[in-house]
């Protein structure tokens, strides 16, 4: 072989086993430094642009803001008043990562989205990166801080949701306490791991009382149970039911009452039980062998969404009749206790299903996903989940939730000019809570505008308010109403 080629040869081999050196140590032993670089010029990549905003209709929740000059970023994420939106927006944090929208839409707001692929184009042209998307959400921002300043006067932690019946679109989605996640999307380390330390405590500020939780009903399960009983041709509003003070399931000696003994007679019509709310009613109609079976309370409630975790995009818990097969359960979770746990969400489905004359909309939080220039990209969805009960069925659980408000327990509701319908429930703790804990309140409901048609549903829940608490969460869900109400009237 000629010495050159051989030394050419050598050399080259002597190469080949420096970089094949070189690789293993930094695979290695440096992997971890290189990886960590990688991950720096990443987040200084993310953060040479705007972030996309998110909007309640034409008014910023979350958007990014310049830095002085001498910050590493050129950007950072702010938030407008975030104790009232954070449950829905989230937070952006390159410590900590995201959640909410900006979690769930995150693709659209940093700007890697296949909607926006056009910009990519034009930014490859142009030489300049272009910014991340806008998510317009179905939220009134008005009535959100409404909804949250009503459930913070309580002095509770507690949730509530209001919803188009017709659309599914949620109007308002408030819980508190609430939190403003700027400080965990800093670009300080020092000002996250402070505030990360503060919203970590035993208030919890960063759950969704709305979604992220469920719990025991009340009262306000009696919806489900009367739309049971009418769907599955056991009887309408005027049909006479069992009642009186007291009841004991079969094969127990557990007595049910009522809470202030409101049902003295043996029998009223499912009207008049459904609107004094006797626990003794619902208990029998649900144990005795003549009414409802097991099949048809759970068949009843999963019509409604029980079982389903919801995604507006944000998730939501499933909510749970639990453990239906003996008497004695029913009996209990037929005014529902026992195991039976529902999210608030779930508990504004069901009352706008009713108004909608039955069917179930898929509830929905996006309005439009736009570019930086607020041009539509996308708009949200209108789905239906298809009849969870009869239009006949309907109209006669109309007739009972409209006496919960002008004859019973649910006239703090009421607004003046529309007919409004509803249910009130006060809701024990788990068996396992302290004994002292206050009772839950609830109220779910409905109106229909000046035409009749569905114009709004809600629900109201308040976490160990006590006292008036289903009177109290009924008052703050009229409010609600009306202020939706007057704001169609004026449209």
């Amino acid at each position: 072989m000629n010495p050159s080629l051989r030394r050419t040869g050598l050399i080259a081999l002597i190469l080949l086993g420096a970089l094949l050196v070189q690789v293993t140590w930094v695979q290695f032993f440096h992997h971890d430094d290189y990886d960590a670089l990688s991950a720096g010029r990443t987040v200084i990549t993310e953060y040479e642009v705007p972030r996309g905003e998110i909007l309640a209709g034409d008014v910023p929740w979350a958007f990014s803001v310049e830095t002085d000059e001498e910050s590493t970023y050129d950007y950072e994420r702010a938030y407008a008043e975030g104790n009232y939106f954070a449950n829905l927006t989230g937070y952006k944090s390159m410590q900590y990562g995201a959640t909410g929208i900006e979690a769930a839409e995150n693709e659209l707001l940093n700007g890697t989205s296949s909607l926006l692929a056009f910009d990519d184009v034009l930014g490859t042209i142009s030489g300049e990166s272009k910014p991340g998307g806008n998510v317009v959400l179905t939220v009134d921002d008005d009535l959100q801080r409404a909804a949250y300043d009503a459930l913070a006067e309580t002095g509770v932690k507690g949730g509530a949701v209001v919803i188009d019946p017709k659309t599914g679109q949620i109007l308002a989605q408030a819980t508190h306490p609430g939190w403003n996640p700027a400080g965990v999307s800093s670009n300080s380390s020092e000002t996250r791991e402070e505030a990360w330390a503060e919203v970590n405590n035993d208030d919890n500020p960063a759950q969704d009382r709305t979604r992220s939780d469920f719990y025991p009903p009340g009262s306000t399960f009696k919806t489900i149970v009367a739309s049971a009983f009418i769907e599955n041709g056991l009887g309408d509003a005027d049909t006479m039911v069992p009642a009186g003070n007291s009841y004991t399931a079969p094969n127990t000696d557990h007595v049910i009452t009522n809470s202030s003994d409101q049902c003295p007679n043996a029998q009223y019509t499912l009207k008049e039980a459904f609107a004094k709310s006797c626990n003794t009613t619902f208990a029998a109609l649900c144990a005795e062998d003549d009414f409802l079976t097991q099949e048809q309370i759970a068949d009843m409630a999963d019509a409604y969404g029980f079982g389903e975790a919801f995604e507006t995009p944000l998730n939501s818990v499933a909510s749970q009749t639990g453990d239906l097969s003996e008497d004695a359960f029913r009996a209990q979770a037929c005014i529902g206790q026992q195991e039976v746990r529902e999210t608030v969400l779930q508990n504004t489905i069901i009352a706008g299903t009713i108004a909608n004359g039955g069917e179930r909309m898929d509830p929905q939080l996006i309005a439009e996903l736009t570019d930086s220039e607020g041009n539509t990209l996308q708009r949200g969805d209108e789905d239906s989940a298809g009849d969870s009960i009869s239009s006949g069925t309907a109209d006669e659980m109309q007739k009972l939730m409209e006496s919960v408000v002008t004859d019973g327990t649910g006239s703090a509701s009421a607004v003046d000019g529309y007919t409004v319908g509803g249910k009130t429930g006060t809701a024990e703790h788990s068996a396992d809570a302290d004994g002292s804990e206050a009772d839950h309140g609830w109220f779910h409901g409905w109106a229909m505008d000046e035409d009749g048609e569905p114009a709004v549903a809600v629900c109201v829940f308040l976490e160990s308010y006590g006292e008036q608490a289903s009177a109290t969460a009924a008052g703050i869900a009229g409010d609600l109403m009306e202020q939706v109400l007057e704001g169609k009237s004026e449209e």
